[in-house]
């Protein structure tokens, strides 16, 4: 993988980093605007609702101070109906009425410019102040005492009028008295309450999104350490839809593009790994069959020799001569060694049209020279119809022998005669290749697993976990596919898909 194509996987204005895609959310920028806009909002409704409140106080201040002068206006005239009472009472109890009459009148006149501001809110008074005004009409017209005991009796029931709505206004002030107090005791406790409310709320609001922000941002750290270090498995649960969560979602792309890397790496490592070994196998290969081939040689000449002039029997064994079997076996040995340089030779690392059941069959008698191998039986039904396929022969090389070696592995200590079964097979699209085994076979858990990085179910030193990852990776290279069918004590099916016809994409 290049400078190039790492810059552009970890470019940050991609996806990864919630700069355009589907991940984009609220920024930490927004949110602190948000939380400002909430904090005025909640001040202004607080402050419409503490003004309502403080209206309603006005409102009672009002009705008191009216209420105050309304006491203050009737002690007032409480205090003239007083003077006045005495003025009659004198002029009643005078010797000569006549000149005590006109200072009653002054009087009765002075209270009654009072009444008239209770006159229109009482009709009693209102009606014993008409009387009153008769009364003094009477005074001023014939005075005597008559008229003024009536007079008098009228002052008193006046009196006891205006007592009466005295003490009524007194309790109208008292009851106000107590809504103000209570009323302003609810507001200064609802104030209290509200600003209480707002700083808990705040203060809770805050120190939970700064403690989450605090946490994520450590799993960020510790996650990426764990990265650096070689942690390969679960990505992190990305919960946030800001930058912090874009940071984490780069995070998880970063560790898959790692991953895939590594991945591409060791593929590219196994490969070539494979590739020197089966060089060094063709090399070794070539020179036994070159020292082999000349001792071979004389042997077969000296075989044919006897062949030729061979008699009844040979001299000085008395038995009969056999070279037909040397000249057999002498062909068997370079037959063998042919075999495993054809199989050994550098293959091209391109898609070429490929004989698949001739692959097959190179490669089981490739592996049958394995001591895994010994003592279990090789069969194949190759399908004889079956077209070329293009596909790259070294990959489909690598995957059987990685099966082959897989399904022998498998059969160890199996308790009965061990068998793996090769089969080939055409269909409308697809080139079918399966090797099945009636090994320990695996159970669903295993079967979901097999397919994943260094997961293995072999002793230590016996496998990697990587040969059945790696070999799905070839197979899909060349737009196949590889499925895997196991039940436990019934063996393991391996499924190689290819397709016949290449699409123009793998041609390219």
């Amino acid at each position: 993988m290049s400078e190039q194509t790492l810059a552009e996987e970890f470019d940050p204005s991609d996806d990864a980093l919630g700069g355009k895609g589907r991940h984009e959310g609220l920024s930490l920028k927004v949110k602190g605007v948000l939380a400002f806009i909430i904090f005025v909002l909640y001040a202004l409704l607080v402050g419409i609702f503490t003004d309502a409140e403080r209206q309603k106080l006005l409102v009672m201040v009002e009705d008191l101070e009216r209420v105050h002068r309304s006491e203050e206006l009737l002690v007032q005239i409480n205090m003239s109906m007083a003077r006045t009472l005495l003025s009659v009472n004198v002029a009643f109890s005078s010797t000569d009425p006549l000149a005590s009459v006109p200072g009653a009148v002054i009087e009765i006149e002075a209270t009654r410019s009072l009444l008239r501001t209770l006159e229109d809110k009482h009709p009693r008074i209102l009606i014993l102040s008409h009387e009153l005004q008769a009364l003094t009409n009477d005074l001023v017209q014939s005075p005597g005492r008559g008229v003024l005991a009536i007079t008098r009796t009228t002052l008193h029931e006046l009196i006891t009028e205006l007592d009466q709505v005295t003490q009524a206004t007194r309790d109208r002030k008292a009851r106000l008295l107590a809504e103000y107090r209570v009323t302003y005791d609810r507001v200064t406790l609802q104030g209290l309450a509200f600003a209480v409310l707002g700083i808990i709320v705040l203060g809770a609001a805050t120190a939970i999104f700064f403690s989450r922000l605090t946490w994520d941002i450590r799993k960020l750290e510790s996650r990426a350490l764990d990265i650096v270090n070689g942690y390969r498995g679960e990505e992190l649960d990305v919960t946030r839809r800001d930058e912090v969560g874009s940071l984490m979602r780069a995070v998880n792309q970063m560790q898959r593009d790692l991953r895939e890397r590594e991945r591409h790496i060791e593929r590219a490592r196994q490969e070539q790994f494979h590739r020197e070994k089966m060089v060094a196998v063709g090399s070794l290969a070539s020179q036994l069959a070159h020292e082999i081939n000349n001792p071979i040689a004389a042997i077969s000449g000296i075989a044919s020799s006897i062949q030729t002039v061979r008699q009844a029997g040979c001299p000085n064994h008395g038995i009969t001569c056999q070279p037909e079997m040397i000249l057999e076996q002498t062909k068997r040995i370079s037959q063998i060694t042919r075999q495993i340089a054809d199989f050994t030779r550098p293959q091209p690392l391109s898609p070429e049209l490929t004989d698949l059941n001739q692959l097959v069959r190179s490669t089981i008698n490739f592996v049958s020279f394995d001591r895994r191998f010994r003592g279990i039986e090789l069969t194949t039904d190759l399908d004889g119809e079956m077209p070329a396929v293009r596909a790259v022969a070294d990959h489909i090389t690598q995957v059987l022998m990685n099966l082959m070696i897989n399904a022998a592995d498998a059969m160890e200590d199996l308790g009965r005669e061990p068998t793996i079964a090769v089969t080939s097979r055409a269909e409308e699209d697809d080139a079918v290749i399966e090797v099945r085994d009636n090994g320990k076979g695996m159970d669903d858990a295993t079967l979901a697993h097999a397919f994943d990085e260094y997961f293995t179910t072999k002793p230590a030193g016996k496998g990697s976990g990587l040969g059945l990852a790696l070999s799905r990776e070839l197979i899909r290279d060349g737009g196949g596919t590889l499925l895997l069918e196991s039940r436990p004590g019934e063996g393991t099916t391996a499924r190689i898909t290819l397709p016949l016809r290449q699409p123009e994409s793998a041609r390219t």
